[in-house]
């Protein structure tokens, strides 16, 4: 942004008569800047080599998007009251009084509107900024090809690696034995169809998908392909807007991939699951870019008109200060071209989501204003919406609020009937504490953990049946063990510390627990990540853990690190797998390592390097063969265990 953009800004504010909340003026900005760390300054910044350079502009972004939304905490202020006599969807009637149900358009209108502060009507509400599209403004084109089925027997094959085991992932990446199936991460937004046989590979077909649209992930069942993508446009009036598109594909004949159903929901993809037949999508809808053309969310089939969702299939948390939407759909592809779909939709955030075989989580941060002195903080506190569902039959089951803010969808699990989440949030000091919150069905808090590894914030967790694993991280990593048997009073048992953190969680066996995350060194900036750590520990006496083990390589990097879905495990030959970035010799490497878990220690079996791809993404298995994926570039290369 230039300048003179800044004093067109402040022009058009003045003109419009909007004046920018007391917390972002001059005078308080100077007065925080020279005041420097303090209670109430709660962004913590620490460049950290790869880290920090990858993460430069997303940081930027992410700064300048949490000023914003403190300004609309700091102005919010909810208006409208519930009426539990309103039903929802289904039928039901409210069993509490935390959720407000509608019954006109009218209704949700004021509500969103009260939810809007002055300065988000300046913002996101004037003829300067983006607006989403109202219903039937978007016209959806549909493309098909022929296709003819084929049954096949798959070879020994890697799957995405899940949280839950009957609930699969979508990704970047899949493959079904015989082929690979690779969404493009470029701007060329194509799914690439190759075949894999004995460590050779062959792109045998493109699927081009739709224009303005771009590839997100893809899930595979048995010979249909399901292709999730953002689709990005300009409705009639010349307004942006922005909708989740599922397209389902018939590939039987993997030359010729026939489109058989498309669907689109309201909002920015923020995940999906597939159980059996039903792939479930949860889209951000967010209100921020709209308030004169404002529009509830919409849907649309095999390329017809879009359609709001009626007023029952749409509520609110009650105190909520978000004015987003979160959209849930439903979407049966079992029966081809005659998929069935259903769609319910909350106002309030989606940040990550957890699934298992009976329910869907959706979890989303506000930041409530909290006095502190002559000053104040912004506590962060987690929404948590939990959806029932039978198919495509979703129901809004409870929903619930924790103080503190989820690290990823490791940090939420479900065991009988109890749903236990673990967050970071702020003291009033402004410093990091840690809590564990257990919650009966209907979302009310039973037990806790409180404040654990104060000044330090939770980087990776895994439940494992009543026991919880917690990784927190300032200058070292220390892995918490918390008992869960007693949901009322749960209690950490142990703890051990190792330098570096882990931002992933492996279970091995009953006996030993996986880290897969940074190792850390000290440079002018403080402490960084300087490479890709392995860590082994003991959690066979849970009052007692140990490191049995921990392997450093200095200068390298793995999507891994970032996202579970990057890791391999092959479970009959007992190793595991994931792409690898390093520098040797000055000269930048791509590949794969392969490593195993023997007699308490970690062993590296193999390192691959291509010379062939740019970026390291994926590394699935067929058979004996490892295909080191890049799927930016679209790329394929493969290496023989």
């Amino acid at each position: 942004m230039k300048n003179n953009d800044f004093d067109f800004i402040k022009d058009k504010m003045e003109n419009e008569g909007v004046s920018a909340p007391e917390e972002l003026s001059e005078e308080s900005i100077r007065a925080r800047l020279e005041k420097g760390t303090s209670a109430d300054n709660i962004i913590k910044f620490k460049p950290n080599n790869k880290r920090f350079f990858k993460g430069a502009v997303s940081i930027a972004a992410a700064i300048a998007l949490v000023v914003v939304s403190l300004s609309v905490a700091s102005h919010y202020n909810n208006k409208i009251t519930d009426n539990n006599e309103h039903m929802t969807g289904d039928g039901s009637l409210s069993y509490n009084d935390e959720i407000v149900y509608f019954s006109s358009y009218d209704e949700i209108d004021k509500l969103m509107k009260d939810r809007l502060s002055d300065s988000d009507k300046f913002y996101y509400g004037s003829k300067y900024s983006r607006n989403f599209a109202k219903s039937g403004d978007v016209i959806v084109e549909e493309s098909a090809a022929d296709g003819a089925t084929t049954a096949s027997s798959a070879p020994s094959h890697s799957e995405t690696y899940k949280q839950v085991d009957a609930v699969d992932e979508a990704d970047i990446v899949k493959t079904d034995g015989k082929y690979i199936y690779v969404i493009r991460g470029d701007e060329s937004s194509e799914v690439l169809i190759f075949s894999a046989d004995k460590g050779k590979t062959e792109k045998v077909s493109t699927i081009e998908l739709k224009e303005n649209s771009w590839g997100k992930e893809i899930f595979i069942r048995g010979d249909t392909l399901v292709v999730i993508s953002t689709l990005d446009g300009y409705n009639k009036k010349g307004n942006f807007s922005s909708s989740t598109l599922v397209c389902t594909y018939d590939i039987s004949n993997k030359e010729k991939p026939n489109k058989e159903y498309e669907y689109t929901q309201s909002g920015y993809y923020t995940s999906s699951r597939m159980l059996g037949g039903c792939v479930y999508i949860v889209s951000d809808h967010s209100s921020f870019y709209y308030y004169k053309d404002y529009a509830v969310p919409c849907t649309a089939t095999n390329g017809g008109d879009y359609e709001k969702l009626a007023p029952a299939d749409i509520c609110a948390v009650k105190d909520s200060e978000s004015a987003g939407y979160t959209v849930i759909g439903a979407i049966d592809i079992t029966n081809g071209k005659n998929a069935s779909s259903k769609t319910k939709a909350i106002i309030g955030c989606a940040q990550d989501i957890y699934c298992n075989e009976n329910n869907l989580y959706v979890a989303g941060v506000n930041y409530e204003h909290q006095s502190y002195g002559y000053s104040g903080y912004y506590l962060p506190q987690t929404t948590i919406v939990k959806y029932s569902f039978d198919k495509t039959e979703i129901k809004l089951a409870a929903t619930g609020k924790v103080e503190g803010n989820i690290n990823n969808q490791f940090s939420m699990d479900e065991k009988d009937g109890y749903f236990r989440i673990a967050t970071t949030t702020l003291s009033k000091s402004g410093k990091d504490i840690n809590v564990l919150y257990v919650l009966d069905e209907k979302l009310s808090e039973v037990g806790r953990v409180d404040g654990f590894a104060k000044n330090e914030h939770i980087e990776a967790v895994r439940f494992i049946g009543d026991m919880a694993y917690v990784i927190t991280y300032e200058r070292t990593d220390p892995l918490f063990i918390i008992d869960l048997s007693n949901p009322k009073a749960p209690q950490i048992l142990g703890e051990v510390k190792i330098s570096g953190f882990s931002t992933m969680l492996v279970p091995i066996d009953e006996k030993t627990l996986l880290g897969i995350g940074y190792s850390t060194e000290e440079n002018s900036y403080g402490e960084a990540t300087s490479g890709l750590k392995l860590a082994l520990f003991d959690i066979s006496n849970p009052a007692s853990p140990r490191v049995l083990d921990a392997k450093e390589f200095e200068g390298f990097d793995s999507a891994a690190q970032y996202t579970h879905k990057a890791l391999v495990v092959n479970s009959e030959k007992n190793y595991l797998a994931i792409p690898v970035s390093f520098f040797e010799e000055s000269e930048s490497n791509e590949g794969a390592m392969i490593f195993g878990v023997e007699n308490g220690k970690i062993s590296i079996k193999k390192k691959f390097v291509s010379e062939k791809i740019t970026q390291a993404d994926r590394c699935p298995y067929i058979e004996n063969f490892i295909y080191v994926i890049d799927s930016y570039e679209g790329i394929i290369d493969s290496f023989e265990l």
